[in-house]
């Protein structure tokens, strides 16, 4: 029987972290789009309620019996510790590094003629957002309920299973899939962005605390911070200075996250926090990105999304 090397275990190769994984996201993937099926077909009930619950179902049941069926063992732990003070700061960092990275790929659709983009979550179509009565179903539904589960599901399994392949392939992976499950090919590029930074936020600080706090500041902004404001500046301003000025910003932002990052791993040398360094990434990009069923993931998602 084949098997694959892992550090120092030997594992089978159908429970290694490149074929489970993808199977779990493919299924999930599926779920979710019956889902949004069911929910925009409801003419009854709280919808609101509806779509949380159903979050929770899809993204956070299938990780619990995901981790039962590996005999709870992931690949690596998961990172659920308490954020310390160097590492809340850095997360402000990275979160206005988020925020200005988010405004540029905003402005470059507009300036392209997109319609923009919005991460407001995989079920903004099945209702009415603008709704002035539904301001507390909307925070639950498209802001709390999305970030604490998605990022249960992409930092807290995805990422970890991957990350016995390298942290770099982990946050990618784990960032791929965020971006494809949310079944959106004109909003890949943003879905993307986001998951990455995500994933290098959850790395550094080995929390995925500080992961669902700027998830929370990305659905809040996606929902209540329009594109429209940025439009009406492009409008109403010299384009190229507008450009200009959140470039600066970005790059300031850039520049503060790698100077914080640099901190916190001066104190990681003096005091490790784990017991072995984490494998090289380059090594296992063929593994990670090429493995069947990673390719068939890619292939259901291109399938869903053309139907969507």
């Amino acid at each position: 029987m084949q098997e694959v090397h892992m550090g120092e275990e030997k594992i089978k190769w159908y429970k290694s972290p490149t074929v489970t994984t993808p199977i779990l996201v493919i299924f999930v993937l599926i779920m979710l789009r019956l889902s949004s099926n069911v929910l925009a077909s409801q003419q009854n009930g709280n919808i609101f309620l509806n779509i949380a619950i159903v979050q929770i179902a899809v993204l956070v049941l299938p990780c619990i019996f995901y981790y039962f069926i590996k005999e709870r063992k992931l690949s690596t732990p998961v990172f659920l510790s308490v954020l310390k003070p160097s590492h809340i700061v850095f997360t402000i960092f990275t979160l206005l590094l988020f925020i200005s990275g988010s405004i540029l790929i905003q402005y470059l659709y507009i300036i392209g003629g997109g319609q923009g983009t919005s991460i407001a979550g995989f079920f903004d179509s099945v209702t009415d957002l603008s709704a002035e009565d539904s301001n507390i179903g909307i925070i639950i539904s498209f802001i709390v309920v999305p970030a604490v589960c998605e990022e249960f599901f992409f930092r807290g399994l995805v990422l970890s299973e991957y990350r016995s392949l390298g942290s770099a392939n982990a946050v990618i992976i784990s960032a791929l899939c965020f971006a494809m499950l949310h079944c959106s090919m004109d909003n890949f590029p943003i879905y993307f962005f986001t998951g990455i930074v995500l994933g290098f936020v959850t790395v550094v600080t080995r929390s995925i605390i500080s992961a669902i706090i700027i998830h929370l500041v990305s659905n809040t902004l996606s929902i209540y911070g329009s594109d429209m404001f940025l439009r009406i500046i492009i409008q109403k301003s010299n384009k190229f200075f507008v450009f200009f000025l959140i470039l600066v910003v970005f790059g300031l932002s850039l520049l503060f996250v790698f100077s914080k990052l640099e901190q916190i791993y001066f104190s990681y040398a003096e005091k490790p926090p784990i017991t072995s360094i984490p494998p090289k990434s380059f090594p296992n990009i063929s593994r990670v990105f090429l493995s069947p069923t990673f390719l068939l993931l890619i292939a259901v998602f291109i399938f869903i999304t053309v139907l969507r």
